[in-house]
């Protein structure tokens, strides 16, 4: 038997799987994987029946048993649950171990998923313009690019999801527009402007097309792409809120009180939600409040796509975006505003699906573990595919 991963020098969110050859047809197989990320350790694995030719390819074929069923080509990597977060700062690999037994014959290999691909380069960025981390791709050919902010977090935002944007062509900046050096050390008083100065400075680097380039903010940085599509629409390209919100919310961050300024544009605050921290989501149900705080969504000159979970555990993210499709479907911009929201699932379902979920008791989540993983595969093909990913 012969042991190796479906596609050599393959990315943590590419969907090869593991193969397995010079298998007896029909037979059945275990295969194990022992992973390691950022200092995290787990275990997953799968149980399948050699075809006719005699390959098992967890690309295509039905699990039986182990730690995922069904057909997932993620599932040796993901199904098992860590018990507290990996540094999603730290791009370093996936390192994997695979051991196959049929029978009394077990076969072994070992061999790192990538989360930056070959001849994509990082780069510090600590300029008047922006601040972060600067993921190009290698050739050539210019590419639109894109600026993805970070949330409730702070310091650049989403390097992973960067890193394997830049990795399928896309150059990418993690922005960092609070909670890093020469930036707010709080999310509050943020100005709407830094996403516009962002993407004037993104657009001008070498690598990258002179156009608008698109914007993807996470959770808390959903709210701030929309709100600088809406306002400064000329010079913003296509917007992806995830987990986000339809409607401004306060500060955030140590010493910060939720009736604080979190956004300003044109040094004025954005009108955003009175929160109750005492009932949160009791502001929503206020028709009044939520209409005078709607995003202006339907001035977005390129499309907009919202991602959310109906079982959203950090807050009501679907419900939330619900007010941004709501409002361009009366303003007339429904054909220009995508909303997917995805059941049995929770905050986490838009992370990229090769990555292992967080158990429960580690963070607040929702959804379950088969609905994040089947929302997680498709909100990153859809994030992919509105980016202008490869």
């Amino acid at each position: 038997m012969e042991l190796r991963p479906g596609r050599a020098g393959s990315l943590v969110d590419s969907p090869d799987g593991v193969l397995l050859t010079g298998v007896p047809p029909g037979a059945r197989v275990t295969i194990e994987a022992s992973l390691e990320l950022c200092g995290r350790e787990w275990t997953c694995a799968g149980e399948y029946v050699a075809d006719r030719d005699g390959e098992v390819d967890t690309a295509q074929a039905a699990s039986s048993g182990g730690s995922y069923g069904g057909v997932d080509p993620f599932g040796l990597f993901w199904s098992a649950e860590v018990d507290g977060f990996y540094d999603w700062d730290v791009l370093h690999p996936m390192h994997v171990g695979l051991r196959a037994s049929c029978d009394a014959i077990t076969v072994e290999t070992s061999y790192a998923r990538a989360v930056v691909a070959e001849g994509v380069t990082e780069h510090v960025v600590a300029e008047p313009g922006a601040a972060g981390r600067l993921l190009l791709p290698g050739g050539d050919t210019p590419a639109r690019g894109v600026v993805v902010l970070g949330g409730s977090v702070g310091g650049p935002g989403g390097p992973v999801v960067s890193a394997l944007l830049a990795g399928h062509g896309v150059p990418a900046l993690s922005l960092a527009y609070w909670g890093h050096p020469g930036t707010p050390e709080v999310l509050r008083d943020i100005d709407v402007e830094v996403v516009v100065r962002a993407c004037d400075w993104l657009r001008a680097q070498v690598g990258v097309d002179d156009e608008p380039p698109s914007v993807v903010g996470l959770s808390r940085g959903g709210e701030l792409a929309l709100l600088a599509a809406s306002l400064v629409p000329d010079r913003v390209g296509p917007v992806a809120s995830l987990v986000g919100s339809g409607v401004p919310w306060g500060a955030w961050g140590e010493g910060t009180d939720v009736l604080e300024t979190a956004w300003r544009f044109a040094g004025e605050p954005v009108v955003q939600m009175a929160e109750d921290e005492d009932d949160p989501e009791a502001c929503i149900d206020d028709e009044e409040m939520v209409a005078a705080a709607e995003i202006a969504v339907e001035r977005a000159t390129g499309p907009v796509l919202l991602l959310s979970g109906e079982d959203d555990a950090m807050w009501p993210s679907a419900r939330l975006s619900r007010i941004a499709e709501d409002r361009a479907a009366r303003e007339g911009a429904a054909d220009r505003v995508v909303h997917v929201a995805y059941p049995d699932a929770g905050h986490f379902c838009t992370t990229p699906p090769g990555f292992p979920l967080t158990a429960p008791e580690a963070a607040r989540n929702g959804g379950s573990r088969v609905g994040n993983q089947a929302a997680r595969i498709d909100s990153w093909r859809r994030l992919r595919e509105h980016v202008g990913a490869r």
